[in-house]
């Protein structure tokens, strides 16, 4: 158990140094089974840039609050417009913005993880960057990242 516990350290450690953050998140749903809240655990890497990311990706994907370190975040959920991924095993490129879709990560409270055509792993879904309908500026666009309360 004691060298699992040590590459495991030097794999986190090494993944910091590069840039990379990674948490493990826990979710809390509602009465009616829906993801609402996320918990954040940060194993390595936290940074300004990663707690903004990581707010901006659970308000699109339609949490209400985040649980970060030690501060509660309200977030503003805006699910919806076009996400897109590539699937890392037959390429193909997976674009969506159906109703049907946004429903079925809100309630599961994440992107979809498998190809529908090979049942390979996917990476993580971008969705087109858009603010919130009733805060959007028309003579600036800003990006949901620039809103980020997680700053």
């Amino acid at each position: 158990m004691a060298g699992h516990r040590r590459s495991l350290f030097t794999l986190l450690h090494a993944r910091a140094r590069a840039g990379v953050a990674i948490a493990d998140l826990t979710v809390i749903r509602d009465d009616g089974g829906v993801a609402a809240e996320l918990i954040v655990d940060v194993r390595c890497g936290a940074s300004p840039g990663s707690r903004q990311a990581l707010c901006a990706w659970a308000a699109r994907v339609g949490y209400r609050r985040a649980w970060l370190d030690a501060e509660v975040v309200e977030l503003e959920p805006i699910p919806g417009g076009v996400a897109h991924t590539r699937c890392s095993g037959c390429r193909v490129r997976l674009v969506d913005a159906d109703a049907s879709f946004w429903a079925f990560v809100r309630h599961r409270g994440a992107f979809p993880s498998t190809c529908v055509l090979c049942g390979a792993d996917l990476p993580q879904w971008t969705p087109a960057r858009q603010t919130h309908p009733d805060r959007r500026d028309p003579h600036r666009a800003k990006t949901l990242e620039e809103e980020s309360p997680c700053t």
